[in-house]
């Protein structure tokens, strides 16, 4: 089974908001992976699957239900386009602790020695927050 919960698509435009556009949303959700696995993955028949992407085509909240569950999203998001796409939840476990290495590993690596110092010191003096803006840990925006 894919993991679907680290799929974000950074730097990309908005998709559209509303029922109608489901597809589209769904579209992102399932990226490289064939219809067939991520539909067996859901629990969803191929054919309703294939039916919600390339028509405006409503799936019933059950789908729905079931796409969510297997993917972290939340439902509010992949109905209407509203809201946060991920859960809760789903943004709590969105990397594995082997992806969380790494990607410390990258970001150590792309730092000078002076910028690895300043973040160390800002971390020791004021945690996460003087590091990162609380707007990025929590993925809200303001305004």
């Amino acid at each position: 089974m894919e993991n679907y919960q680290n799929k974000m698509n950074w730097g990309e435009p908005p998709l559209p908001k509303g029922p109608e556009h489901f597809g589209e949303r769904l579209k992102t959700v399932i990226g490289k992976q064939s219809v067939a696995s991520f539909a067996r993955d859901c629990g969803v028949s191929e054919a309703s699957m294939r039916k919600y992407l390339k028509t405006d085509t409503v799936p019933g909240i059950d789908s729905v239900a079931m796409i969510a569950a297997c993917t972290g999203r939340s439902l509010t998001w992949l109905i209407t386009g509203e809201g946060d796409p991920f859960t809760d939840n789903a943004r709590q476990k969105c990397f594995s602790e082997e992806e969380i290495k790494k990607w410390w590993t990258l970001i150590f690596d792309a730092l000078d020695t002076e910028d690895k110092s300043s973040v160390i010191m800002a971390f020791q003096q004021g945690g996460l927050n003087a590091v990162f803006s609380p707007e990025i840990m929590t993925g809200k925006r303001k305004g």
